[in-house]
């Protein structure tokens, strides 16, 4: 469905010194400075996968997904998107893509309604207007839209944006979606509402799915497999649990004993990493679990326990310490 084979993408930039030296002589010689912002990445993508595309600012994410959509032409390397060739921008296969961007999710006149959006979308892709119309009624259903889908654009929220912006690059039902910060600036509530629209689109249809994001839930809900990169270069590619566990080899056991004291020293059991209004979290070796859990157990009367992975933002902040791959 998509791969890519040692793909770079070089920018080629202007520089110059400081001061008026410096603007004098850019205009007899200007100076370029090359500045790379992928360095030879390579990876597949089967039909139906979801894959959360992760890393810093600036590492190189939304290039990649400006090549993969067609915006870029990478400098080195082959690109191959549904057997086409995404720089050649064929209408065929924009119809068959979508790249949505939460920071920009709309790209119709402010004063249209969602509707006329929508229909807009119908003209641009040629739809036929009994397909468009079963096709807008599940998404709007799936999205929730229907309550403001008649107020202008420029009245709506972001979040609602993001809705109908998802709606309107969804209606001709592509088969691969990039999506650049879907849930960027959104409250936790219309968060949750994208991710669960994402998953049952993704179940319904068994769309491939590019997802970037800087908010680790939505990578650690919606994806099993995630690539992490960094500084245009590809550092893991593979299952997020494989990731966790090679990388942070304990979990965390968190407890509410019936009975706080202060002369209990929990450190016995694990490296006591904070305590907040009676509930303590241990951190212990992941082949110690068990054992602890029920150490834990036996010696304490223990209102609620429960074992969890660490967070996976630290998950990745080891990655880029490491740079294990």
């Amino acid at each position: 469905m998509i791969h890519v084979d040692n793909v770079k993408k070089t920018y080629v930039v202007p520089v110059r010194e400081s001061g008026l030296k410096g603007a004098l002589s850019s205009f007899i010689k200007r100076e370029k400075k090359a500045i790379p912002a992928v360095k030879t990445i390579s990876f597949e993508i089967p039909k139906g996968e979801m894959v959360g595309f992760i890393g810093s600012n600036g590492a190189g994410k939304s290039t990649t997904l400006k090549m993969l959509s067609g915006i870029l032409h990478p400098s080195e390397g082959t690109i191959s998107v549904l057997g086409y060739t995404p720089y050649k921008r064929q209408p065929d296969y924009l119809k068959k893509i979508a790249l949505i961007r939460g920071s920009k999710p709309l790209f119709a006149p402010a004063d249209l309604t969602a509707l006329d959006a929508l229909e807009m979308q119908r003209i641009i892709y040629d739809i036929h207007y009994k397909a468009f119309t079963k096709d807008l009624n599940r998404i709007v259903d799936w999205l929730g839209i229907e309550p403001y889908y008649k107020k202008p654009l420029r009245t709506l929220s972001l979040g609602e944006r993001m809705r109908c912006g998802l709606a309107c690059s969804l209606v001709y039902n592509p088969e691969v979606l990039f999506l650049d910060e879907p849930t960027i600036g959104l409250d936790t509530n219309a968060q949750n509402r994208i991710r669960q629209f994402l998953k049952e689109y993704n179940r319904e249809t068994n769309a491939t799915i590019m997802l970037t994001s800087h908010y680790m839930e939505d990578v650690t809900q919606l994806c099993e497999r995630i690539m992490v990169i960094d500084q245009g270069k590809l550092l893991f590619d593979g299952n997020i649990d494989h990731l966790v566990e090679s990388l942070t080899p304990y979990k965390l056991i968190i407890f509410t004993p019936e009975q706080a004291s202060t002369n209990i020293s929990w450190d016995r059991y694990g490296v006591l990493e904070h305590e907040v209004n009676g509930k303590f979290t241990l951190r212990v070796p992941n082949q110690q679990v068990p054992a602890i859990t029920a150490r834990l157990l036996s010696d304490h009367s223990i209102l609620d326990l429960t074992v969890e992975n660490p967070p996976f933002d630290s998950t990745i902040e080891q990655l880029y310490k490491s740079e294990v791959v």
